[in-house]
């Protein structure tokens, strides 16, 4: 049997959810997984099932971590369960879908735009606000931890990281991971963030579009330019930060 057949139910309906639908069953989920909150995610079709579904309904479509998602399956779990939990998803609950980094015992690097920070305890900071701080392991072996705050356009915290674990928050138009990277948008094709990982040593922002304490950041992978509250603008392709206590001062 031809594969694009396997990738079909027997009304015809492909596997592939469009887009929309994907981003509408986010927004009611909260971003995560509705049982316990993980933002690595799979669509699962609740009711009705795949298997009977004649349109990608995202009603009846919900999000579910691999492993909540495989005790479902396997019949560990009931769908009655998932459907209990759907009336109230757990991020909707805590106001935040959650993940953790995997960093290694190394110091982790950050890619921010155009700046590449290294070995620096605190690589970027607004006014009394750093935006990325790096502390050393807890205990030998274990991996350095970081921490750090980011905002939208307007300024509204979207994304925060304690000790290496990120929360992406209720309050955000989109949230979307997949395949390392964390999209947030603001609203229809407005990115304001999207981070890399890279592990087991870095993080690498992307696209940003961030405004902390009247500084409005915008940027890529390769450029970041910073507009300063009283007029003027920086802009840094290629920088590089090693070894500093502080990456980049501002304010």
């Amino acid at each position: 049997m031809p594969l694009e057949l396997h990738m079909k139910n027997r009304y015809g309906l492909s596997r592939d959810i469009p887009e929309p639908v994907k981003r509408s069953v986010r927004q009611a989920c909260g971003f995560g997984c509705v049982i316990c909150g993980s933002s690595i995610v799979e669509y699962e079709h609740i009711e009705p099932e795949f298997s009977d579904a004649q349109s990608h309904d995202p009603a009846g479509i919900t999000l579910l971590c691999p492993q909540c998602h495989s005790k479902v399956t396997t019949g560990l779990w009931s769908k009655a369960r998932v459907k209990t939990a759907m009336l109230s998803p757990r991020c909707k609950q805590t106001g935040f879908a959650n993940e953790v980094f995997d960093f290694d015992i190394g110091h982790p690097s950050i890619g921010f735009g155009g700046l590449t920070l290294k070995n620096c305890e605190i690589p970027v900071q607004v006014r009394d606000l750093p935006l990325f701080q790096i502390k050393g392991p807890e205990e030998p072996g274990a991996p350095f931890r970081l921490t750090a705050h980011f905002f939208n356009a307007s300024g509204q915290p979207s994304l925060r990281i304690l000790d290496n674990e990120w929360f992406a928050l209720l309050s955000n138009w989109d949230v979307e991971v997949s395949g390392g990277a964390i999209t947030i948008r603001d609203a229809p094709g407005h990115i304001s963030l999207r981070l890399v990982a890279k592990p087991p040593h870095a993080i690498v922002i992307e696209r940003l579009d961030m405004r902390v304490y009247g500084f409005h950041f915008t940027g890529n992978a390769d450029e970041l330019a910073v507009a300063f509250p009283g007029g003027g603008e920086g802009v840094f392709t290629s920088c590089l930060a090693d070894n500093c206590d502080v990456g980049l001062m501002l304010g």
